[in-house]
């Protein structure tokens, strides 16, 4: 059966302009219109691109060229733009990209065999290619940049109890980030990122040239090294392909996914996947490329709070991957009941500091109606070789 496939929206905008650099800002249109994080900006005809970074900003190189190219500014689940440039020379500042959502089209009609639900039969295609991309782990290149950031750490560790606290420690340490944990107690919340290189021969990987890159504050020896071993708790590559797909067949055949739209992205189709558990307030969406099988972006929610993205672009020069995530803690810190008594508690507390005071209280006034728990979240960008 035929599909009735909803074209790609794409706005163009021509800007006669010589440019070696290109930097800029680009948007995503949703309810609000925010910094758009995890934008491709591509340029075909140079082989080069890069991604946004939290806050939607950019920088691209393009080589010296006399002809025109085009950058495409894309994001799965959201409309490309393109910007045609005349040649390039010197740098320049492009106009903000804004970025609209992509609408999906109604639910895409399958032969499903044996009378297969069609989002049972979706993740089927995906699993059988995933155990024929488990080569692709033997041996790959990939050049990384991550980064790690503490949120709330010092301030809640003042407000729980502190049998709670301790068994917090303890439960860090035997994860081997005790280091790491204490530090941002003791001092505060703190940014780093991290660069290295990764090579894999035969299955086996090796990490070299890793170095902490930039830091908000000097840290102790112990905290470096906990934060550059961040990486080593996950392989990025085996979240697209490989043996992932064994825990991933496991949950789809336990769990029901339901297909729920389809639309255009790159040139291919892209089924929408959606699964939701109400009980334990959290559901994933999940998008799927069909001319093989592939999984583009997973995002997984929380009590619907994002607290994981995996998104995935074949250049042709390389197969770009922003993730992030967030870990935090399954057992509450901080009821949202409670932050009222501890706003007052704070402001009548005269060993804390006024610095500390103040970042306390602002901290509990923007999270009033919520649960509060610190957490740390990850950024990932992978460029594979």
């Amino acid at each position: 059966m035929k599909r009735i496939v909803l074209a790609l929206i794409i706005m163009s905008m021509s800007l006669s302009i010589r440019a070696d650099h290109l930097g800029g800002r680009v948007f995503l249109r949703d309810t609000t219109v925010t910094g758009g994080d995890f934008v491709m900006v591509y340029c075909e005809a140079c082989g080069t691109g890069t991604l946004t970074d939290e806050k939607g900003y950019y920088s691209l190189e393009i080589p010296g060229s006399s002809g025109q190219v085009k950058i495409e500014f894309s994001r799965i689940g959201y409309t490309t733009v393109y910007v045609e440039l005349d040649g390039t020379g010197g740098d320049i500042e492009l106009e903000d990209v804004i970025l609209e959502p992509q609408p999906l089209m109604l639910t895409a009609a399958y032969v499903i065999p044996d009378g297969m639900d069609p989002g049972a039969f979706v993740l089927s295609k995906v699993w059988e290619q995933s155990k024929k991309n488990s080569n692709k782990q033997q041996s790959y290149s990939a050049d990384i940049i991550y980064d790690i950031v503490t949120h709330d750490i010092p301030t809640i560790a003042r407000m729980i109890p502190k049998g709670m606290l301790g068994i917090v420690k303890v439960a860090v340490a035997m994860k081997g980030f005790g280091p790491l944990f204490r530090y941002c107690i003791d001092n505060d919340d703190l940014a780093a990122t991290v660069s290295l290189r990764r090579n894999v021969v035969k299955g086996k990987a090796k990490d070299h040239d890793q170095q902490i890159v930039r830091s908000d504050q000097e840290l102790p020896k112990n905290v470096q090294k906990n934060i550059m071993s961040v990486f080593g708790l996950i392989d990025l590559y085996d979240m697209i392909y490989g043996e992932t797909a064994e825990w991933g067949e496991k949950f789809s055949s336990r769990n029901h996914f339901d297909l729920v739209g389809t639309y255009e992205y790159g040139g291919k189709l892209v089924d929408v996947l959606e699964w939701s558990d109400p009980k334990m307030m959290r559901k994933a969406t999940v998008h799927v490329v069909e001319d093989d099988w592939g999984i583009l972006k997973v995002q997984m929610f929380s009590n619907n709070d994002e607290v994981m993205r995996c998104e995935a672009r074949d250049t042709g020069s390389g197969v770009y991957m922003p993730v992030s995530f967030v870990l935090k803690p399954t057992v509450t810190m901080v009821s949202a009941e409670q932050i009222p008594e501890l706003i007052e508690m704070i402001k009548n507390n005269e060993e804390m500091s006024k610095k500390l005071k103040e970042r306390s209280i602002k901290v509990l006034e923007e999270n009033l109606g919520k649960d509060l728990n610190p957490y740390i979240s990850f950024s990932f960008n992978i460029k594979y070789i």
